[in-house]
């Protein structure tokens, strides 16, 4: 123990005096969410506003940190910061162009980040050093498939943050400085529960056998499913983000692994967020276990398990089947994440089921219009996340309909079944403009 805690100490400094080792055009990934290492990120971004640094980029998910002072034109050739998923705190940065966004499929960012985009160093949160000199990263910190590409590894170590099970820990000796910097683990309140969401979930909920094997996105509607799954029995667990819906599902006996073929008995995720209960439950328990995205997110991988379901939602849908889920037009709001990872593991799961779940109408926020989430053709610029090849189940709060194996014609009568009323008559005529349909039988109810 001697040896590693020297080594431990020998590498400890303060925030500013560990940041001093990011140099001009460094390009630096931090881990988010949970794990955001918001010490050195706060010194770091002490340095760009200061004109101490130059032409480095920051990349990471879901920054919950002090970044917002260099988020401004005059700062963007010292640091630009490379945004990889959205949260409601920067989403107008990235609207206003003071970040930008490098798109992916989620098995493969790390590598893409480190093969392609040229990220050396890496800063993420710890728990303690054990008496081996090993440090776990926690609830969203794993780095550990593309190590061996890294110069340099910043750590901050949070006695707060949980013990998780898996290849989820880092050693001493592979670490470049240490910082420590003890408070509570960013938690995050569940998304309320609305009676469109209740609806969307009772359409889906007959479709999902006992025994299945459950990824589940986030958001109310994913909730509200998460809710009336606790009738089911023998549910499984392999997720990209573990939340407190399993957390209930486990405490209610309807989730316990027992029928799942891959990994039985361990609930599969790449990283936690959520309230403190769920981070106490996931705290030192062998049945979470936290891969490397690489192979968490595989869909060769996800396609192992038998009865693979995966449940996602959508920002808007074209008659067609293809799912803008993650900008507004050309503006970014959230990334692809694992959407599309869970959803073509579904494909290559025996029996697996991949589900849209979207609400049929949204409230224009700016004009306070009621506009269908179920369009003709996706707005101008926006984003193609998941293609109409790729689709399988859509539901909303007026029904589910499976796309997989349907013509166009098909697939526009599928989907104007499920649209608010008001709009189908819209949809209806444009199906006739494109000629889907071209005889009167061929029409939708509108």
């Amino acid at each position: 123990m001697d040896r590693w805690k020297d080594m431990y100490n020998s590498k400890l400094t303060t925030p500013e005096e560990a940041v001093k080792g990011i140099k001009d055009g460094d390009k630096v990934f931090a881990s988010g969410a949970s794990s955001t290492p918001v010490a050195l990120l706060d010194a770091l971004c002490k340095r760009a506003a200061a004109g101490e640094i130059e032409g480095v980029q920051l990349g990471s998910f879901i920054i919950l940190a002090p970044i917002f002072d260099v988020l401004k034109p005059e700062l963007q050739r010292n640091i630009l910061i490379d945004n990889y998923y959205a949260s409601p705190l920067d989403r107008s940065a990235l609207a206003q162009g003071l970040m930008t966004h490098t798109p992916y499929h989620f098995h493969q960012v790390t590598r893409l980040a480190t093969e392609e985009v040229g990220y050396t160093k890496l800063m993420v949160q710890t728990g303690p050093m054990d008496k081996n000199g090993y440090l776990n990263l926690g609830l969203f910190a794993n780095y550990l498939d593309v190590i061996d590409r890294l110069e340099e590894i910043y750590i901050e170590v949070n006695e707060k943050q949980p013990i998780v099970h898996g290849p989820n820990w880092l050693h001493v000796s592979q670490v470049t400085k240490i910082v420590e910097n003890t408070h509570p683990v960013f938690a995050l309140p569940p998304d309320p529960i609305t009676d469109e969401d209740h609806a969307i979930a009772e359409n889906i909920i007959g479709l999902i056998e006992d025994g299945s094997t459950i990824q589940l996105g986030i958001g109310g509607t994913t909730n509200a499913i998460g809710e009336l799954l606790l009738e089911k029995k023998h549910l499984g667990c392999h997720t990209e983000m573990i939340g407190d819906a399993y957390y209930k599902l486990f405490n209610a006996g309807a989730l316990d692994n027992t029928k799942k073929n891959f990994h039985p008995y361990q609930m599969l995720c790449y990283f936690g967020l959520g309230s403190q209960e769920l981070y106490d439950w996931i705290d030192n328990n062998p049945m979470i276990y936290l891969s490397p995205i690489s192979y968490n997110n595989n869909p060769f991988i996800i396609g192992k398990n038998d009865n693979l379901i995966s449940i996602n939602t959508t920002i808007e849908i074209d008659i067609t089947g293809q799912c803008a889920s993650e900008s507004f037009g050309p503006i970014q709001y959230t990334a692809t994440g694992g959407q599309v990872d869970f959803t073509r593991g579904a494909w290559l799961s025996r029996r697996g089921k991949a589900f849209i779940v979207t609400p049929s109408t949204v409230v224009d926020k700016q004009t306070g219009e009621r506009k269908s989430k179920i369009v003709p053709t996706l707005r101008p610029g926006a984003v193609v996340t998941l293609t109409r090849t790729d689709v399988m189940y859509v539901a909303t709060e007026y029904g589910c309909v499976n796309l997989k194996g349907k013509n166009l014609r098909e697939r526009a009568r599928a989907l104007i079944s499920i649209t608010h009323p008001d709009f189908r008559g819209e949809l209806n005529n444009y199906a006739k403009d494109v000629k889907y349909f071209i005889l009167p039988e061929h029409e939708a109810l509108s």
